[in-house]
């Protein structure tokens, strides 16, 4: 039936990604009306117009001449939501689309006049308090219910995961926005406040256990580790990295210096308070509106990664379950994250995964491993004084 159709669009010429993808059922080829190519990949206007037809009432409105000349066509509706600027196509479209005998309060009364359907968000606010919200239910949920196996919180984190790494700069285009490589040779700066002068002395004697990561035994809760896990927390700069331990006037602060030993691809959360650039989604595809949720939800998720928590507060749970899926997921490797301070405007801190196994880790004397080095030339004191 669709070879006797007198009609043919290619879907070359369709920028839609769900009808690109339709199969196609031609059995010979066929001239696109749109770029005049002869094929067999093409849809006719009553195929594409009876899957499109239930989906324009979501994102468009019956347009109530609230702003004079800004009225669209069904035509020009059609055109925006499968991205086809051919306009003998889109009237052939719209034409299938049309009820005769439909009233002037129908969708597709002839003649209707349209507009984009207005955002159900009142304000910016309104807008963050519903993309945070399911963060927020995620949050609730480790903490008050299923902490492990949750498949609710590892399908939300992979969904995030996915949109941050396949979002670009705006202005950069093909620049991927999270993913930071950072060369060999690039420098780290870890602190700790020595109790006394003598304490101190032994930090420098010693860097790398006094001042790497704490062994598996000792490793504490922090914002990206659950305790138990030891992961090797750093900063950007000296002065970051001694505010971070937060030491009190007339201390004394060890800070060590520590050098990569090869390139670190790291997960950036501070790109997320950059302008993104995604890929168009299909206002076709199911899962429109997820997706269109997660990709607000990433301009605010540094924020949420990076505010201030009490100590005791179970907040921590859900950086934990984010940053373990960051370390573990399979689309990208990473060595690490990196964040805003909390306690130093301006600064950036780091967290790096162990580069070892967990049999190393088990064997006697297994250390971790960071792919970084220090010595002891590389130790500096510090005494606050303010």
């Amino acid at each position: 039936m669709e070879g006797n159709e007198a009609m043919f669009v290619c879907q070359e010429c369709l920028g839609d990604p769900m009808l690109k993808g339709f199969k196609s059922l031609l059995t010979s080829e066929v001239i696109c009306v749109a770029c005049s190519r002869s094929t067999r990949e093409a849809l006719t206007p009553s195929r594409i117009a009876s899957f499109i037809r239930k989906h324009l009432k979501t994102h468009f409105a019956v347009d109530d001449g609230l702003y004079e000349g800004y009225e669209l066509t069904l035509a020009q509706v059609v055109s925006i939501a499968i991205r086809c600027d051919n306009l003998l196509v889109c009237e052939a479209i719209a034409q299938e689309m049309v009820n005769p005998q439909a009233d002037e309060e129908d969708f597709y009364w002839p003649g209707q006049e349209y507009c984009v359907a207005p955002s159900p968000f009142e304000s910016e606010e309104h807008e963050r308090w519903w993309v945070v919200g399911e963060w927020n239910n995620i949050a609730h949920e480790l903490n008050h219910d299923r902490r492990f196996f949750n498949d609710n919180a590892r399908l939300f984190f992979d969904s995030l995961i996915y949109e941050a790494l396949n979002a670009e700069y705006a202005e950069c285009p093909g620049t991927p926005a999270v993913i930071k490589l950072l060369p060999s040779g690039t420098s780290f700066y870890r602190a700790r406040i020595a109790k006394d002068e003598a304490e101190a002395r032994h930090f420098i004697k010693n860097p790398p256990d006094e001042l790497g990561a704490a062994p598996i035994e000792h490793a504490k809760s922090n914002r990206m580790s659950a305790a138990g896990v030891s992961l090797l927390y750093v900063a950007q700069d000296t002065k970051t990295c001694i505010h971070e331990v937060q030491p009190p006037k007339g201390a004394t602060v060890v800070v060590g210096q520590f050098t990569s030993t090869s390139p670190l691809t790291i997960f950036d959360f501070n790109a997320l308070s950059h302008q993104l650039k995604h890929t168009p989604l299909s206002l076709f595809s199911p899962d429109f509106q997820k997706r269109s949720d997660h990709r607000r939800l990433l301009q605010y998720l540094h924020e949420e990664i990076a505010r201030p928590v009490e100590l005791l507060d179970t907040h921590y749970v859900v950086t934990q379950a984010l940053a373990e899926c960051i370390r573990y997921n399979k689309q990208q490797a990473f060595d690490g994250i990196s964040f805003r301070s909390v306690q130093h405007e301006g600064g950036i801190n780091f967290v790096l995964f162990d580069k070892g196994n967990s049999q190393s880790m088990q064997a006697p004397g297994g250390r971790l491993k960071f792919g970084l080095n220090i010595s002891s030339d590389a130790v500096t004191t510090h005494h606050i004084t303010e």
